[in-house]
């Protein structure tokens, strides 16, 4: 017996595509296609040691001139771009799992760091940013009274 006629499955089978193309295929947790300026998200990996937070991103296949890093008190945004090789002989794609363009991500740290005394290191396609880990600070505020 059949549930539904079938223009109603082929309906829904190019809607399925549809938001394949759009979101990334289910299969691949994360996955996300360029489509128009969505952009898309490098892996991540957050670290933090007695001294320090670390973030760890990789970004095969970009130039370190096409990446900007940019530290706030506790909040890292990264941005680039990856182009795509320039392959003017393919004329059919049977697979794609590597994104590509523009890609902006912000990544909060668990406590405020010294963004002066930030650094960043690129080497095998992973940036590794350290962020000095800076002393939270408090104060005692005096009341004052109005006698």
């Amino acid at each position: 017996m059949k549930w539904f006629d079938d223009e109603f499955e082929e309906e829904f089978e190019r809607m399925r595509k549809r938001m394949e193309r759009m979101l990334g295929s289910p299969s691949r947790p994360g996955a996300v296609t360029v489509c128009g300026d969505t952009g898309w998200r490098p892996s991540l990996d957050l670290y933090e040691t007695s001294e320090e937070f670390i973030v760890l991103l990789d970004l095969a296949g970009i130039q370190p001139k096409d990446v900007e890093v940019v530290v706030e008190s506790e909040v890292v945004r990264i941005s680039g771009n990856r182009c795509r090789l320039p392959d003017q002989s393919v004329t059919r794609v049977h697979h794609m799992e590597i994104d590509f363009g523009p890609f902006n991500q912000a990544v909060r740290v668990p406590g405020p760091v010294d963004s002066e005394a930030a650094s960043s290191t690129y080497r095998d396609g992973f940036l590794v940013i350290h962020l000095p880990k800076k002393a939270r600070t408090s104060a005692s505020v005096s009341i004052k009274t109005d006698e």
